[in-house]
Formats: structure tokens, sequence, C-alpha cells
């Protein structure tokens, strides 16, 4: 599973995808608006996740912790903003949590966190020059400041616009605007020297 999406390269969501899950919160069958979000937005949920801890284990454990805040908290969404949004709110929060928990936990006993499984050398070439580029942009994103990496991830990674990514972030989008603006310049040079240093090995 990908990673990240190309920079710029973002599918774009329609209007009316939610119709079906709005239709069954109309219907008070919360399983199935939770199944339908959990089918649509679990594996984007995961993706972020990854993206702002680096960390298989951790991006697995936020998901879970995600959808059963969902449940719990659906009958009270009030529709500020867009599911999707609303989603990768809690996604956001739940990850900071996990962020601070992990830290306390190595502080505390000193202790490597439990490492992540090692990718698979039997993959094609091609999946492999994939992976590869996909590590080193999470390396490089972690390398940013924290707003600045939220930022860059609300809007290329998870593909929102800047009002979603605001929502989201609860920043003005102007400030996320201006933050993505002089993060990806950063990124760039330092997915270029990185790729030059792996270049001359």
């Amino acid at each position: 599973m990908a990673m990240w999406k190309t920079l710029g390269d973002g599918a774009g969501q329609t209007d009316h995808e939610d119709d079906d899950i709005q239709a069954a919160l109309r219907a008070n069958d919360l399983r199935r608006a939770l199944t339908l979000m959990m089918n649509r937005y679990g594996d984007e949920v995961y993706r972020f996740a990854y993206a702002l801890m680096h960390s298989e284990h951790l991006a697995d454990e936020v998901r879970q912790q995600v959808f059963v805040e969902v449940f719990r908290d659906l009958p009270s969404f009030g529709g500020r903003a867009s599911l999707r949004a609303w989603v990768f709110g809690i996604t956001r929060h739940r990850c900071l949590d996990a962020t601070k928990k992990h830290k306390r936990w190595t502080n505390r006993f000193k202790n490597e966190a439990p490492p992540d499984e090692e990718p698979d050398d039997h993959e094609p070439e091609r999946e492999l020059d994939r992976g590869k580029l996909a590590r080193l942009l999470a390396t490089c994103l972690a390398k940013l400041a924290p707003a600045a990496r939220d930022a860059v991830v609300l809007r290329y990674h998870q593909d929102l616009s800047y009002d979603e990514a605001s929502a989201v972030a609860g920043d003005n989008a102007g400030t996320l605007q201006q933050r993505v603006a002089r993060a990806l310049p950063v990124l760039r040079r330092c997915l270029d020297a990185r790729l030059h240093v792996g270049a001359g090995r």
C-alpha cells in the first residue's frame, strides 16, 4: 500500500461522496454508517497516521482508536465540517496523543520502540523504488517543524483543500498555505540531497 501520493497528484473528492453515509445517519443506522466510513476512510486514516508518526504499529493503533471514537460520536456529529475533515481531525488528535504517550514510555524505560516490519526484499524493483522514495519522503517530512509537517500532510497526503485542512488543524487556511509554500522547497532540497547520496553509492 503506497504511503504517499505524488505531490500535486490528488485524486479529488466529489461533493456527494458521503450521501450514503448521511442516509444511514438519517435512518439512525449507526452500524451501517460506521461500516461505510471504515471502508471509505480506513486506508486513508492509516496512511495519514503513518505519515505523521512513521510507525506502522502506532498507525494501526490510531486507526482502531479513531473508528471507536467515530462510532461513539456519530450521533452528535454537527456537520460543521465534512465527514472526511471530521475523521481526519480526530486522527490528528489521536496521533498527537499516541506520540506523547510513546515518548513518555521510551523516556521512562530508555528502551527503543518495537521495530516496524522490514520491507519485503522480494518485491518487484519498481515497488522497491517507490517504497524507497516513500521512506525518504517520510524521513525528510519528519525534519520539518510539526506545524509545517501537519500542513503538508493534510494538503498533499490527504488531498484536503486548505479550507478542509483548516477545519482539521484549527488554523487559518491562509496560514496553512504559507506553511506549505515554505515547506515544499525544504522537502525538495532534502529529497534531492538524499537521492544524490543514494545514487553515489
